[in-house]
């Protein structure tokens, strides 16, 4: 089993709202991307919350979904990983797919293409690629789940992607998903993704 971890424990103040009960589709942005991972075949699905979590829970029906909660957000999004990976770690996954709340956006084939590479190469951590630069969400192996565990504060998984690409334990897959280097984080930004959608889609 490979397992979705939804990091949705920001404190949105750039935003000013919830990032994960902003609407995309119909959906908020974390039913969205629950949706997208059950899809994509990924289980358990994992959702970290945060200071809002009550004000989330009221708001959306998260069904077969694992909650797990960062206490202190100064901690970031290395303290949700750490949580979200304690919750599946007793449980038989291969690994996760860490996918941030502020990007419901990206594609379920782009999420196949990361398990795909993943079960051809068997790397340690596999990242989508658009245009040259990196993005999300990332598929992290089960044997750097210690690694992750133990990330410091100030570099968090970035630095247990530095470490697997010096060991070759790093595969990037190309892909034409530009959501992957989106970060839905401002009003702004909101916007802009609301523009996109097709007339008759809210």
């Amino acid at each position: 089993m490979i397992a979705a971890i939804v990091l949705a424990a920001g404190e949105s103040r750039r935003m000013g709202f919830p990032k994960a009960l902003l609407r995309y589709r119909d959906l908020t942005f974390l039913e969205s991307i629950v949706a997208a991972a059950g899809a994509a075949g990924l289980e358990p699905c994992v959702v970290v919350l945060g200071q809002d979590a009550a004000q989330v829970l009221a708001a959306v029906r998260l069904d077969k979904v694992a909650e797990a909660k960062n206490e202190d957000p100064r901690t970031g999004q290395i303290g949700s990983i750490k949580q979200g990976i304690l919750t599946i770690v007793n449980h038989p996954v291969e690994a996760a797919v860490v996918w941030p709340v502020d990007q419901p956006h990206v594609s379920v084939q782009t999420v196949e293409l990361l398990i795909e590479q993943y079960r051809k190469g068997g790397a340690s951590v596999v990242v989508p690629v658009h245009e040259g630069r990196r993005g999300h969400p990332v598929l992290f192996s089960r044997d750097v789940f210690d690694d992750l565990l133990s990330a410091p504060q100030d570099q968090g998984a970035r630095a247990v992607v530095r470490a697997q690409q010096q060991r070759g334990g790093l595969t990037e897959v190309p892909v034409t998903d530009g959501a992957v280097l989106e970060d839905i984080d401002t009003p702004e930004a909101y916007e802009t993704l609301l523009r996109r959608l097709a007339p008759g889609d809210s």
